[in-house]
């Protein structure tokens, strides 16, 4: 009789196990600290790491990646751009619209006035420029898709019911 009582504990236990592993391990993996960022690492393995979290869309951890790299390689330029450039496309992403949009003005300005501006690749004014453009068209098709429920909001506020309504009377 006590084998039964064995394998029945040996049974809750690997079942429990296997609940709660992948949920430790899980928890585990999602976050970044510094201390898993080794000094040794190069800037291709920050955005290796970066472009591996966005993929896996752990967009938090990418951008920890980039803002640690934007402070470890201040002399890196190129890198700068791109790492500012991804970070801003997070964002957009994300859908934080006017971080993004502030970014990518952001970006604009460094190669309209800064003196380094002649060693960032012409891409990332081009992709800053475009994502401006998809915020704005962004911004229009809500405006466009929300201007009847405003309208008619609006009419409630001043007591009244848009004639064309579906409650109107005929």
């Amino acid at each position: 009789m006590r084998t039964p009582r064995i394998r029945t504990n040996t049974v809750a236990v690997a079942a429990a196990v296997s609940i709660l592993a992948p949920l430790i391990l899980g928890f585990a993996s999602c976050a970044v600290t510094a201390e898993m960022i080794s000094p040794d690492w190069t800037p291709e393995m920050f955005f290796k790491n970066a472009q591996q979290a966005m993929h896996e869309q752990r967009f938090k951890d990418a951008l920890f990646y980039y803002d640690v790299f934007l402070i470890r390689y201040p002399e890196d330029y190129r890198g700068r751009i791109s790492a500012r450039y991804e970070k801003a496309f997070i964002h957009y992403k994300t859908g934080n619209l006017k971080t993004a949009e502030t970014e990518f003005r952001s970006i604009i300005a460094l190669y309209d006035e800064s003196p380094y501006a002649v060693l960032y690749h012409p891409r990332f004014r081009r992709l800053s420029e475009i994502g401006l453009q998809n915020i704005a068209k962004n911004r229009a098709v809500n405006d466009k898709l929300f201007w009847r429920f405003r309208e008619k909001q609006w009419a409630e506020e001043q007591g009244d019911t848009l004639l064309d309504s579906d409650d109107s009377p005929l």
